[in-house]
């Protein structure tokens, strides 16, 4: 499949297919809006202060019909007439206190908004990079950054403005309908009923509204996701020549983008103006009404004039109400998922420190053990393995590709479970461990380093909290195998690059290395992480790594027997399982896959 042949809509469709029932829909928007309420609740002061704010602009509102109502009855006229600049002169306090009153509850609400952003941002990265490792193999990296930048922003668009404009119309709607009923119940009796026949009609257009949300949501989270992946391999993007390739495939997924973000404003325009429009011809059937009353004199002229203007404020108050609340639900989907992220990460964090005690001598035992990939569980990868890694010496582990041999080193991790047998730390099963006690002891060097694109010292430093920076410079000159770090031009303070971009394949795998030395862990994990090594520095480095960690246990797979050769013990892997182990000179003496790999890498 090229670039241009992804299927862009899979995301998007299965969102609309899958939609729950009406029930759980409704639940979803009154959990999600509890939630917002939650990440408001921190700022419950400037949350006071803007209620107060807007209180007072909403008042000032409303307190104009029933002003107008006074002047025009037949005791207030006479006096308005000879006094019309002091009226004149007080509205325009009134309108200058108005727009200050506004002008608050603009900054209070925008302030909320940003530091809900702010909260946002910080523990949706935590609840993500907290999660394990099958999430990952499930999500793609440049869709959990949607969720970091483009959900996280529609909670503060819901924060700051959409909970504003619901606080401030609906308070008028409130209000402004019990002023209209003090005036006369009938007329406001027959709004009420226009409201809820509208509210009935408007539950339809929310329900698809939710639906095209999502929709657009997943399908802007999927080319996200594309656009993420080719710029981070541009590399090799340009090295095959698929520049137009990968920008056919971004143009069709693109257009899925658009055509999922028209379809909702379609159903946002439908619901908001025909909400408008059948209010207004509801309102007009009640002014209709009104000017029966008042034919009839059941109903003063002043009061129908004050109540035509209120029911002009509900009117245009409730337009707003349906428009903002129907923005609400669309930002409500991308809450949803936010807190579908950060749901179980107290959970997390409590089974990460369940033990989380540093192990200073590690023995591994591996019981009759068995693997599949969550995301393969038909095909095993380990079948019945069963081997050790002795507490302080040097094992071996070699083997031909997909033999499992990496498998187990992110068994050890504890990034996957066994799916069976038993894996025995110090004799205790290692799922008994938090995972911060495996990985506070345990150091991994894969054969394809992370690097970040910090400096070269924050990426020696990176997760190690113990060290400060003379000694981590200190100790990494000491090993003799980074001298290239000097000939950079700012040194240890070098920016890397994206991936560690500025660097050879081989500094990075010494640099990577070398950061795994300096958390001092008491089993160290070398998985092909000489690959790029000349034999020369290659045997400098694991010199060095032996020397700076005598007691440690040490692992190291490779495909270079050269590498594993002083290894105490050495174990061969095919398929799944044990096929040999001993020390060298045992393997290479008798017939085998190890003797075979021997005679071809011509290694006496």
């Amino acid at each position: 499949m090229t670039l241009d042949q992804v299927p862009p809509k899979a995301v998007g469709k299965k969102s609309c297919s899958t939609s729950p029932g009406r029930q759980e829909r409704s639940a979803g928007v009154l959990s999600a809006f509890r939630a917002l309420l939650g990440l408001v609740k921190p700022y419950h002061r400037l949350f006071a202060a803007s209620l107060a704010a807007l209180a007072l602009g909403s008042s000032i509102n409303l307190l104009l019909p029933e002003l107008v109502r006074r002047l025009l009855d037949e005791q207030g006229f006479p006096w308005a007439k000879e006094n019309l600049g002091l009226i004149t002169g007080g509205l325009a306090l009134l309108f200058v206190a108005q727009a200050g009153a506004f002008y608050l509850r603009a900054r209070l609400f925008g302030s909320i908004g940003q530091r809900v952003y702010s909260d946002v941002r910080e523990r949706l990265f935590r609840a993500i990079i907290a999660q394990n490792a099958l999430f990952f193999d499930n999500n793609r990296s440049g869709e959990l950054v949607s969720r970091i930048n483009a959900d996280a922003a529609l909670v503060q668009d819901a924060a700051s403005i959409k909970l504003s404009v619901i606080l401030r119309y609906g308070l008028q709607v409130v209000l402004g309908t019990a002023l209209m009923a003090w005036m006369s119940w009938r007329m406001t009796a027959a709004i009420v009923v226009s409201v809820l026949c509208m509210a009935a009609v408007s539950s339809v257009f929310v329900r698809s509204l939710r639906a095209a949300s999502r929709a657009y949501q997943a399908s802007l989270a999927a080319l996200t996701a594309f656009a993420a992946e080719c710029f981070s391999g541009a590399k090799i993007v340009q090295a095959l020549g698929a520049q137009e390739s990968a920008s056919r495939g971004f143009v069709g997924m693109s257009r899925d983008v658009l055509r999922e973000g028209q379809r909702r404003v379609r159903v946002s325009a439908s619901f908001s103006s025909g909400a408008g429009l059948l209010l207004n011809l509801l309102l007009l059937v009640v002014l209709w009404y009104g000017i029966q009353l008042v034919a009839s004199t059941q109903l003063p002229l002043s009061s129908l004039a004050a109540f035509a203007l209120y029911g002009a404020i509900v009117a245009v108050s409730f337009s707003f109400l349906v428009s903002a609340y129907a923005e609400l639900v669309q930002s409500l989907a991308g809450l949803e998922r936010v807190f579908q992220l950060m749901a179980g990460q107290a959970g997390d964090a409590a089974r990460r420190e369940r033990g989380a005690q540093r192990i200073e001598s590690v023995q591994v035992d591996l019981h009759d053990v068995s693997f599949s990939y969550p995301s393969r569980p038909t095909t095993p990868v380990l079948d019945h393995l069963s081997f050790s890694l002795r507490a302080g010496a040097t094992t071996g582990l070699v083997g031909p590709s997909g033999s499992g041999k990496s498998s187990i080193a992110q068994l050890l991790l504890k990034l996957y479970a066994p799916t069976a047998g038993r894996l025995l730390v110090n004799g205790v099963d290692i799922q008994e461990l938090g995972e911060d006690a495996i990985r506070g002891s345990v150091a991994w060097v894969p054969q394809e380093p992370c690097l970040f694109g910090f400096s070269v010292i924050e990426n020696l430093l990176f997760g190690n909290e113990r060290l400060t920076r003379d000694e981590a410079q200190r100790t990494a000159r000491s090993w003799g195998f980074l001298s290239f770090i000097d000939e950079l031009p700012d040194g240890f303070d070098s920016k890397l690059g994206e991936h560690g971009s500025q660097l050879s394949g081989g500094q990075r795998q010494r640099l990577a290395i070398a950061r795994a030395l300096l958390r001092n862990p008491s089993l160290l994990i070398l998985d092909e992480a000489t690959s790029g090594l000349d034999s020369e520095t290659e045997a400098q480095v694991l010199r060095a790594a032996r020397a700076a960690l005598p007691t440690a246990t040490l692992l190291v797979i490779s495909h270079r027997l050269s590498t594993v050769r002083e290894a105490e013990l050495i174990v061969v892997l095919n398929e799944g399982r044990v096929f040999e182990q001993g020390s060298h000179h045992e393997l290479r003496s008798r017939p085998g896959l190890y003797q075979e790999y021997a005679s071809r890498q011509a290694l006496g």
